[in-house]
């Protein structure tokens, strides 16, 4: 059994002809991230100019975010009149080498172990699941097992709630050292478990808040260390959730039945222990803490026009996003019926074209630019599954396309969204706003399976060759589709309305 696996500059404005995509700042060229701690109180948009190379041009961004750079210049956020006068750009107030540099580099591997560590655990869960409805405990209910690891992912994303704030005001490093504590002690105490409340606690919420710990600070800390190359960059990290969801579900697989469950969560613990603590020494911030007097959850970023209209793509997309992880096995095997195996063979596909798909994106959204490659990308995802899955049936030829167009596009949604938030926002307060963004993830990483297993459930034997299948299809699909309307509003209504801008 296989493991499902989850699944984010350009060039200055001249008189020279345009490109086929045109680097638009946003107004976040307005202020620089020096300016954020002294203006986080304020509702509304406020943008923040990352690195001296940006410049705001405003005969490039549409009139309504125009009227907003206006309005804030005149109520004295910057200082200075902007209106009709191409500021000089903001300088970077942070130390470092940016896009390049040993340091840069290693923060990246040491995001990428922290991913790997971190999410070998949570993706090799069905697995571990499979073993103690049968092994360990016979007679415990599918749904109380069901619930174990259900609890990680849950308790990383409400964590995640203060995890991020608390990385900004005590340091990334005690801060990911903390978690990786606490995850590994989670794994080897769940060793010692004789009742299913015991997992739980600690291969549930242990390990749920300890990830939360290490993840939200280590998926920001290369957008400080890089811009012109920040999406690949990322893309590279958050690629180690995907190797980590291949290279866990092969080592419980293998080490299950050679050790048994309690010796194979003692290994796992420790080696992510080991894993993580190296990642902790590698990491690196740019921004120094500072302690802030206003409340742990900053909810006066829901104030903010352009982060609703994040939430929004946040809160739906994962509804569908995930289905094909947990349902193309099983519809492998009942409606095509295609062997075991061949089911274990699309997971790996889809697994291994996720990896790619995380890093192709990120050095295309630096090309194009990081929202439309976020919108490209989350659309075509949906599309996939209406084009290829929906009328698969039994061909292998169809499910194998699916498998491999789906991985790489959806691979977008994972690896793009810190790049946004940090493109709009800034990245002086990036992990807290992360952590409220992916919280409101996980109503659809908890939900969105149940309900396309309710109506897989609840269907008939219809006509099409899905049978009952279509319609959770369909669901997946269209709400992942749906889900980028407010990614779209933000682009080309807020934004910029040309299309051919990177942006």
């Amino acid at each position: 059994m296989t493991s499902p696996t989850l699944a984010p500059s350009g060039t200055h404005a001249s008189s020279s002809p345009a490109p086929a995509y045109d680097a638009v700042p946003t107004t976040s060229t307005v202020a620089a991230d020096r300016h954020v701690d002294d203006h986080h109180h304020h509702a509304g948009s406020h943008y923040h100019a990352d690195h001296a190379e940006e410049q705001v041009d405003l005969s490039h961004i549409s009139k309504a975010a125009e009227a907003t750079v206006v309005d804030e210049t005149s109520s004295g956020d910057d200082g200075a009149d902007l209106k009709g006068a191409t500021p000089a750009p903001a300088a970077d107030p942070y130390p470092g080498q940016i896009d390049g540099g040993w340091t840069a580099w290693l923060v990246v591997l040491a995001s990428f172990l922290a991913h790997l560590s971190a999410f070998s655990i949570q993706y090799s869960y069905g697995i571990f699941q499979v073993w103690y409805q049968t092994v360990d405990f016979p007679t415990a209910s599918p749904a109380s097992l069901s619930l174990v690891g259900t609890l990680g992912p849950a308790s990383m994303f409400v964590a995640g709630l203060v995890s991020g704030r608390l990385a900004e005001e005590r340091g990334f490093r005690p801060v990911m050292t903390l978690g990786a504590i606490i995850l590994g002690a989670g794994m080897v105490l769940a060793s010692f478990a004789t009742e299913v409340w015991q997992l739980a606690l600690t291969q549930g919420v242990m390990y749920g808040v300890g990830s939360s710990l290490v993840y939200f600070p280590v998926i920001a800390l290369p957008n400080q260390w890089f811009n012109k190359k920040r999406s690949l960059a990322v893309g590279l990290a958050v690629s180690g959730s995907g190797v980590g969801g291949l290279i866990g579900a092969n080592a419980v697989q293998a080490l299950l039945p050679a050790v048994g469950s309690a010796w194979t969560l003692r290994i796992l613990g420790i080696a992510s222990f080991a894993l993580l603590m190296v990642a902790v020494a590698l990491s690196e911030s740019r921004i120094p803490t500072k302690k802030r007097n206003d409340p742990i959850i900053d909810f006066t970023m829901l104030r903010d026009k352009q982060f609703l209209l994040m939430l929004v793509g946040s809160c739906l997309i994962p509804f569908g996003y995930l289905t094909p992880f947990y349902y193309l096995p099983a519809y492998t095997v009942k409606i095509a019926r295609k062997a075991p195996s061949f089911a274990a063979f699309l997971l790996t596909i889809l697994n291994v074209a996720s990896i790619v798909g995380r890093i192709a994106t990120g050095y295309i959204a630096d090309k194009i630019g990081n929202i439309n490659s976020f919108i490209i990308s989350v659309i075509a995802a949906g599309v996939t599954m209406l084009a290829f899955w929906l009328p698969a049936g039994t061909s292998s030829a169809l499910l194998i396309i699916f498998a491999i167009t789906f991985g790489y596009l959806a691979g977008g949604f994972i690896s793009l969204t810190p790049v946004v938030a940090a493109q709009l926002f800034g990245i002086a307060r990036l992990p807290s706003m992360l952590g409220l963004l992916y919280a409101v993830t996980a109503i659809g990483n908890l939900s969105g399976n149940p309900i396309a297993g309710a109506i897989i459930g609840s269907a008939s034997h219809d006509v099409m060759p899905s049978r009952e299948y279509t319609w959770a299809i369909v669901f997946s699909g269209a709400i992942m589709i749906l889900g980028t309307a407010g990614t779209v509003i933000l682009r080309f209504v807020v934004l910029e309305r040309r299309f051919w801008v990177a942006l």
